[in-house]
């Protein structure tokens, strides 16, 4: 039997919900960066504007997260920043623009963690919020943060281990073009 549905986290899921849906936005106006000619005024007007909606909203998570929880918020920063317009990114080289991108996609995978946090804490299930903190990009790190825990965290360390490594495989195989 499930747990009582509470609405004290209604709020919280509606914004990451928000700012899920505005990052697809602005995954839309990257991926226009990718296309050759001069960029229309109205698309960099809305470029704008979903920024300025994104920065609004994740200012409302990061005020309202409960205490412990971190989803990347300042990575989504960094790449906004970096965005400056669609011209800018247009301009980039096609390496740069690339790792725009895939830097758009690890944000886009935390954002959808956050959501899914968010709607278990609504359904009045506890989340363990030391397992949720948003992963470094830094592999070193991730290891040498896992030598200090318990024996049954190590579990967790091999399956990101193998998750990385997956990763890192297909990414390879994709640049060659395997698939």
């Amino acid at each position: 039997m499930g747990k009582k549905k509470t609405e004290k986290y209604r709020d919280l899921v509606e914004a990451a919900t928000g700012v899920s849906s505005l990052w697809l936005e602005f995954r839309k106006c990257l991926r226009r960066a990718f296309t050759p000619g001069e960029v229309p005024v109205e698309e960099e007007q809305k470029f704008l504007e979903i920024k300025s909606n994104l920065a609004r909203l994740q200012r409302v998570l990061s005020q309202n997260l409960p205490e412990g929880f971190k989803y990347g918020s300042k990575r989504i920063a960094q790449i906004m920043s970096q965005a400056v317009s669609i011209g800018t990114v247009q301009d980039l080289p096609a390496n740069d623009k690339m790792t725009l991108y895939n830097r758009w996609h690890d944000c886009y995978i935390s954002l959808q963690n956050l959501v899914g946090i968010l709607d278990v804490l609504n359904d009045g299930y506890p989340v363990r919020f030391e397992t949720v903190h948003a992963k470094s990009d830094n592999l070193k790190e991730r290891l040498g943060a896992v030598s200090t825990t318990k024996k049954k965290d190590q579990k967790s360390l091999v399956v990101g281990v193998v998750v990385v490594a997956a990763i890192v495989v297909a990414f390879v195989l994709k640049s060659r073009g395997v698939f």
